[in-house]
């Protein structure tokens, strides 16, 4: 009798060496099939759709509207100098004896209470209030120009000669008879010898049609 190498006899060893590989030779299949078995009953994993990129609407277009600028009006004056047009005088007026065309027209009643008001101010003494409710008669009546002949006296008075002489040559152009031209001139006159201009006020003295200086001193 043999002994296998625990001690055993060889002759029962046999048996229980095929009953292994026998178990063996089941266990194999028996275990694909499990492993075939779990993976048919595990559910699908459910695949995460790719994330998308939105984008944000585009704007429409930016309309672009031109800048409306509001239309200035020029107001025009009326000259200072040479208004009517005629031959450069010796003074530099540049005007002749006829009186520019313009309708004449009665002062308002709040331009000839201004004119009263004005007149009491200047001998009061009160100028600067004078000169405020001329400025005020002006701008309601700006073609009258017995306002522009206040005016003159006005600035005679203030010693400044020089607006003077623009307020008479203002109411030389705006004169709406013969009477009111002559009176204009003469206050041209005044306001060049004022200023030291004799010549000048010699030939404004001719324009209103009354004799120069030098003519009553000969």
């Amino acid at each position: 009798m043999t002994f296998s190498a625990i001690g055993f006899p060889a002759s029962s060893t046999r048996p229980a060496r095929r009953t292994l590989v026998r178990a063996g030779r089941f266990a194999v299949p028996f275990a694909v099939i499990g492993l075939l078995a779990g993976c048919a009953s595990a559910p699908p994993r459910p695949t995460a759709p790719a994330p998308t990129m939105t984008q944000p609407p585009i704007p429409p277009a930016v309309q672009a509207h031109p800048l409306v600028m509001p239309t200035i009006r020029e107001q025009k004056l009326p000259p200072q100098s040479g208004m009517n047009g005629g031959a450069a005088s010796p003074g530099g007026t540049g005007m002749n004896n006829a009186p520019m065309q313009v309708t004449p027209t009665a002062s308002a009643p709040a331009v000839r209470a201004l004119m009263v008001r004005a007149e009491h101010q200047t001998k009061a003494g009160d100028l600067g209030g004078a000169d405020a409710t001329l400025e005020r008669a002006v701008q309601i009546q700006p073609h009258d120009a017995r306002l522009w002949m206040d005016f003159a006296q006005l600035r005679l008075a203030q010693q400044q000669p020089a607006e003077a002489e623009q307020f008479a040559l203002r109411a030389v152009q705006y004169a709406a008879s013969n009477q009111e031209l002559s009176a204009a001139w003469l206050l041209v006159a005044k306001a060049r010898d004022a200023q030291g201009n004799a010549q000048g006020a010699a030939d404004a003295r001719r324009r209103a049609g009354a004799p120069s200086v030098n003519q009553t001193q000969g």
